[in-house]
């Protein structure tokens, strides 16, 4: 800034001086003792007169500009007043913003000769209250030489990286970080910027790794405490990917499947089974070396595992009992399939051949219909077995047959094309048999 008036003695003091010294004095000194006329007397005290008036005037017009950026915003007496202001000012801001920082703009105070102008020290603070605005020395966050985003201080680069690699590290009981690497190079490099634009390296890792930070990163504005969230400037960023591979060793306690082993017996049906010892779970501790990339796991490698409790293996036993005989005595042939409409299979044999009970059970209907002709359902527990298109029913309701027993003989009676038997299982749903489409029908030939 330009220089301001010397502080020193006063103004009189400063005029007594130079008068004292002057010509002026000098000629007086010599004229005392000598008689003048009075009108010569009275016009060199008022040409003295003048003269100190006109030197108080001229010093006084004499007013120090103040220019922004080369445009003047006032004018003021007081040069100390405005830079005490600019330092106040940049001491708060610099406080506010937790960082060194000076003005953007170039600020000049020249003392300059303005007759008839007065000082105004208020608008000229307001002017700069209104216009400044401050600049920072930052250091820029690059990846392989991408610039990122500054930060305040060059160990602010090293905190960036630091936070990159922990972002993706696992934590909890039983991890043990082995290493961890980061592919890209972080470096920094020194830049002039202003405050708005410098970021925490907390800030700069969940930007780099697309990750949300735990909570609003604030910075100060002038002399209001504003949020950055408000820039949305994670949504359409596209900066610079990084990627951090890690190593861990993780201990874990889990359990241990219980394996399952099979018996068989003719006791039971084909299909039915029974858990004859339950299976338990058991327990170990495991060690596994995981490696990660940005956190998402890539390989698991066993290192070693303890038994703290063996598993109990599971047995079970199977059927092989057949659940149903084949109900026509000599086999004989499938004329046709369970499918759509057709509920059961039909099974073309000579007629009068012996048509045999599936499986034991007692006899709920034996009789006539006009599709059936004559046919019979026997229920065995949770299943009807019901023989259609009979020549002859040999059995009565509420009679006990026995599996392979010759229940009636095979014909071609109501709706039929030739001699055979149509066939079909239902499960049983009820307590009595009203009428088969109560009772789902099931295909014949999985039992076979």
């Amino acid at each position: 800034m330009p220089d301001s008036p010397l502080p020193g003695k006063s103004l009189v003091a400063r005029l007594e001086q130079r008068y004292h010294h002057s010509e002026l004095a000098r000629l007086i000194r010599w004229m005392k003792g000598k008689l003048l006329p009075w009108p010569l007397y009275l016009f060199l005290c008022g040409l003295v007169l003048g003269g100190l008036l006109y030197l108080h005037d001229y010093r006084y017009s004499h007013l120090y500009a103040v220019r922004f950026d080369g445009t003047e915003v006032g004018v003021v007496r007081n040069v100390e007043k405005v830079e005490q202001y600019l330092a106040d000012l940049t001491a708060r801001c610099s406080s506010l913003y937790r960082m060194e920082l000076y003005p953007e703009q170039e600020i000049t105070l020249i003392r300059e000769y303005r007759p008839g102008e007065s000082d105004d020290v208020e608008a000229v603070k307001d002017a700069l209250k209104q216009r400044l605005s401050f600049l920072t020395d930052a250091v820029m966050v690059t990846v392989d030489g991408v610039p990122v985003a500054p930060v305040s201080t060059a160990e602010g680069v090293k905190q960036v990286e630091e936070a990159i690699c922990l972002s993706f590290v696992s934590s909890g009981e039983g991890v043990e970080l082995l290493e961890v690497d980061l592919s890209e190079k972080i470096s920094g490099l020194g830049c002039t910027v202003s405050p708005d634009l410098v970021r925490s390296p907390e800030e700069i890792a969940c930007l780099l790794t697309r990750q949300q930070p735990e909570q609003e990163l604030l910075v100060a504005s002038r002399e209001t405490i504003i949020s950055r969230d408000g820039r949305n400037r994670e949504a359409d960023w596209n900066g610079p990917e990084v990627h951090v591979r890690s190593v861990e060793q993780v201990t874990v306690e889990e359990q241990v499947s219980f394996s399952t082993s099979y018996t068989y017996s003719s006791q039971l049906y084909l299909g039915e089974s029974r858990v004859l010892t339950p299976g338990k779970n058991g327990l170990q501790v495991a060690t596994y070396r995981v490696i990660r990339e940005n956190g998402v796991e890539r390989s698991k490698e066993t290192v070693s595992n303890r038994v703290l409790v063996e598993p109990v293996t599971r047995v079970v036993e199977k059927g092989t009992k057949k659940r149903f005989g084949w109900p026509v005595s000599g086999g004989g042939r499938i004329s046709q399939r369970f499918h759509g409409s057709h509920r059961g299979i039909d099974i073309a044999a000579p007629l009068n051949t012996a048509v045999l009970a599936a499986e034991s059970g007692t006899v709920v209907y034996s009789g006539w219909g006009d599709s059936q002709g004559n046919y019979i359902v026997i229920r065995h527990d949770a299943y009807y077995t019901v023989y259609l298109h009979n020549c002859k029913n040999l059995v009565s309701v509420g009679q006990s047959v026995s599996r392979g027993q010759t229940i009636a003989r095979l014909g071609s009676t109501g709706k039929s094309t030739g001699p055979h038997l149509h066939f079909e299982i239902r499960r049983r749903i009820g307590p009595s048999w009203g009428y088969w489409n109560t009772h789902p029908a099931i295909n014949p030939l999985q039992f076979f």
